[in-house]
């Protein structure tokens, strides 16, 4: 194949060479070779530094950073002190940026496939080359009358504004995301029972008392440095102290003060307990409760009666003693007390469940919206009232998809504007034919290696009859570009504009840029280049919605409102309303005589109606009487809180599933049967230095962490005749459950691993981290597997002379093993629950 090249030639190709040893395909390059196209010279440097300010995208929570910057090449990565939420902090993952943008195995050019998908063969190709091929398509499926059949997935996403406006002017809603895969009962939960916001921000730094379900907020949590800082700050200046529950014994929980080793899925039966406690023992705000919410204390008090804390440690594990201690102690640090949870209580078949329990516990102390105790924002990002996307702003598309509408989960859609797409099931709908994919484009989602039941995911992929066309657009070769016809070189964040900003851990709301911190490798480009050229190739009136020339002309429309513009975003990297406050209280604000003006009372409620909802025609809430004074609430139906929740119960019965208004514990049924010696519940979790598919590919992160052994509890080990580094295979069934996809039991696939012992893992528990086991990307990040010779951005690369030192080292797929399990009421992927079996091997 490469007769005609010569070996100088091959380090000069901007491509990846493939995994030939692992039995997974060759990826040649059959076309001509090119000249190196570094933007930057290697080794020493001289000149003046240049900073930088930019935002991080090394995981989701969009640290600001500072970069530096001498003659063209990026150099350091630091915090900037001038964003409000990380304060001048990052972490390891932040500091590795420059491994990213510098990894000898990127994509730098636009790839063909040639031969069969997934043979791995290419050929280079002009981004004109691509550019004709991807309109072609895209315009004849427009054209045909269903926009729907392109779809489009993509994984963390820090630039919203550009793909929503090329979807809606193209017209088709078959977009999803990660969303059930990471935070979707969360989110229902919060929604539910507030209303205004699916994102709580415990007031960390003022609080005295955090109670964590299962968040791992040191290493993982999407709020990672700005709420590890807070935490820290909380424990030295209030002396406040930080109790944890989670299966497994994290990095969070050896920074509490207190780790409780729970059983996954518990979270909500101990969270009921301890209000059981709070309620029984007098230790409430009851004044606080029968005032703002929905639901008299009185009959919460009875309704959590039957979950005891004997109960709960019967199940839980966690001692009955113990939770009465921490349920009196968290009571008594109230208001200045909060909760935090995440995917170790969510992440369930009842997660949804177990969060709207540990938000309830919230409200039984009267802590909500007050200093140091459980808040929220309703801007889980920049204001956009205040920085509105600049025009003209395409119409939502009108057609429906089964993608879009996730109609078997009656809360993933419930809420008008919070798209919560059932991302997991969605190859499984293409393989059964539920959903037509004429084109298919993956845009920074590796879900060929990522998602719930991967190999079905690269089964369906492979099939040219089931997707008869896949782009995909990413920095960095994958199984997921693997299977793809057309591969587009993505710019690392270090490379392109976004506007960002994640939830305030302060309360306040700010708006952040991310600029170019240099010139982007090879032919990179962004998606505000690509979408925008697509437009107008495709045509039929899809330009007129990028009049722009520019990001740069682009962003300094969205910044008008800041003063200085563009220009002091560029300078400053984010700005923050002075005039703005912390977002407390926010239900106890009084309406104006303006709000007031032509609005009616609806006497046996209370609630303060004006106008009607221009989306759903029912009258508009605005308000709510709270002893003869018109105040704000909340902006649920009831303007309350609602512990009790009959929308959800109306959303249940319209899908004929029953979702129970008030919080309940809710067994999962393959944990509640007796377990075999050899049977055991499999759990997931991230490194503190890895984020999914985005750090594989640095060199400096995968040095550090780069296997994923199976956590196995010490006296477990000692009853199935285990010692430490024993090979053992892992077999993984589908759940006993008629409420999800293949529900029957059934036996789904086995890996083959190490076991690491320890105390740090309940006794039920086997623990992998699902930040290993790739077979493509280089050999940086398939610890050898995938022999990649060919740099690409030239032979200068010391990076690409050998292979790292750790080659071979234990990395194992789990997501191959992990079933397709959405939580029956909202689609929320249960990553917590699957059975498995294991075998000394």
């Amino acid at each position: 194949m490469f007769d005609d090249l010569t070996r100088r030639d091959l380090f000069r190709i901007g491509a990846l060479a493939g995994a030939a040893a692992a039995g997974l395909g060759t990826i040649e390059i059959v076309n001509q070779a090119v000249e190196p196209g570094p933007r930057f010279t290697p080794g020493k440097t001289t000149g003046a530094v240049t900073r930088v300010p930019s935002m991080c995208q090394m995981c989701t929570t969009a640290c600001g950073i500072i970069a530096n910057v001498r003659e063209g090449r990026l150099l350091t990565i630091e915090g900037n002190p001038e964003d409000p939420n990380s304060r001048g902090s990052i972490c390891a993952k932040g500091v590795a940026g420059p491994s990213v943008l510098y990894d000898p195995y990127r994509l730098l050019y636009p790839l063909k496939r040639v031969g069969r998908r997934g043979e791995g063969r290419w050929r280079r190709i002009s981004w004109e080359e691509a550019y004709d091929e991807i309109a072609d398509r895209l315009r004849a499926i427009r054209e045909s009358g269903h926009p729907e059949e392109f779809a489009l997935q993509q994984g963390r996403n820090r630039s919203k504004d550009i793909v929503r406006r090329f979807l809606n002017a193209y017209g088709t809603p078959s977009h999803f995301t990660h969303r059930a895969l990471c935070s979707l009962n969360r989110r229902a939960a919060i929604l539910t029972t507030i209303g205004e916001s699916d994102w709580d921000l415990g007031d960390f730094e003022n609080s005295r008392y955090i109670l964590n379900f299962g968040c791992n907020w040191a290493e993982a949590h999407q709020g990672h440095i700005p709420v590890a800082t807070r935490m820290m700050r909380a424990r030295e200046h209030n002396n406040a102290k930080i109790v944890t529950l989670e299966s497994r014994l994290s990095n969070t929980a050896a920074l509490s003060d207190e780790w409780f080793c729970v059983k996954p899925g518990t979270d909500g039966l101990i969270a009921l307990a301890m209000s059981n406690v709070i309620c029984a023992e007098g230790l409430w705000d009851k004044e606080w409760f029968d005032t703002w919410c929905n639901y008299p204390a009185d009959k919460y008090a009875e309704h959590v009666r039957s979950y005891t804390p004997e109960r709960a440690e019967a199940e839980s594990g966690m001692p009955a003693t113990a939770i009465r201690r921490i349920a009196r102690e968290f009571a008594a640090a109230a208001p200045r007390c909060t909760t935090i949870c995440n995917r170790g209580s969510h992440a369930h078949r009842n997660g949804f469940y177990n969060d709207r329990a540990i938000t309830v516990l919230n409200a039984l102390v009267g802590n909500m919206g007050k200093a140091g105790g459980w808040c929220w924002h309703p801007n889980a990002e920049w204001d956009d009232k205040q920085f509105p996307e600049p025009g003209p702003i395409p119409p939502k598309p009108t057609v429906r998809s089964v993608i879009a509408d996730a109609k078997d989960w009656p809360l993933a859609n419930a809420w008008q504007g919070r798209e919560m797409k059932v991302g997991e099931i969605v190859y499984l709908w293409i393989k059964e034919r539920r959903q037509r994919v004429s084109a298919l484009m993956t845009y920074n989602c590796d879900q060929a290696w990522a998602w719930p039941e991967a190999n079905l995911v690269r089964d369906v992929l492979a099939d040219e009859e089931l997707i008869p066309f896949h782009f995909c657009m990413d920095v960095m070769y994958s199984e997921t570009a693997h299977l793809a016809d057309i591969v587009l070189p993505w710019t690392t964040y270090l490379e392109r504009w976004d506007i960002d900003a994640r939830p305030p851990q302060g309360l306040v709301d700010y708006v952040g840029l991310r600029q170019p911190v240099v010139r982007p490798l090879g032919e990179t480009k962004d998606l505000r280049e690509v979408f925008p050229e697509l437009a107008r190739r495709i045509g039929g009136g899809m330009e007129r919605y990028f009049p722009w020339q520019t990001p740069e002309e682009y962003f300094e429309e969205y910044f008008r409102a800041v003063p200085g513009g563009l220009s002091h975003m560029r300078a400053h990297g984010a700005w923050q309303d002075p005039r703005k406050r912390p977002h407390y209280l926010p239900y106890e604000r009084r309406l104006s005589d303006e709000e007031l003006a032509g609005s009616e009372i609806d006497e046996p409620t209370g609630v303060i109606y004006k106008g009607t909802d221009p989306k759903t025609g029912e009258r508009q809430a605005i308000g709510i009487l709270i002893n003869g004074i018109a105040r704000r609430g909340f902006t649920t139906p009831s303007r309350k809180v609602e512990v009790s929740s009959t929308f959800i119960a109306v959303k249940g019965e319209q899908a004929d599933k029953r979702i129970d208004p008030l919080p309940i514990y809710d067994p999962i049924p393959s944990h509640s049967r007796p377990f075999a010696a050899d049977e055991l519940i499999m759990i997931s979790f991230k490194w503190n230095v890895h984020n999914a598919h985005r750090t594989g590919q640095s060199k400096w992160l995968q040095e550090i962490v780069h296997s994923n052994p199976a956590w196995l509890n010490t006296a477990t080990a000692a009853q199935l005749g285990l010692s430490e580094g024993d090979w053992i295979e892992v077999t993984s069934f589908r759940p006993h459950d008629p409420h999800v996809p293949h529900g029957d039991g059934s036996e789904l696939g086995s890996l083959r691993t190490r076991v690491h012992l320890t105390e740090g893992v309940h006794p039920s528990v086997i623990a992998i981290s699902h930040n290993s086991g790739r077979s493509h990307g280089g050999p940086i990040a398939t610890n050898g597997r995938d022999q990649a010779r060919i740099p690409a951005y030239g032979p200068a690369s010391h990076d690409a002379k050998e292979q790292p030192w750790w080659a071979g080292a234990l990395s194992v797929p789990q997501n191959d093993i992990m079933p397709i399990y959405p939580d029956p009421v909202s689609g929320q992927q249960a990553y917590h629950d699957t059975i498995v079996r294991i075998r000394k091997l």
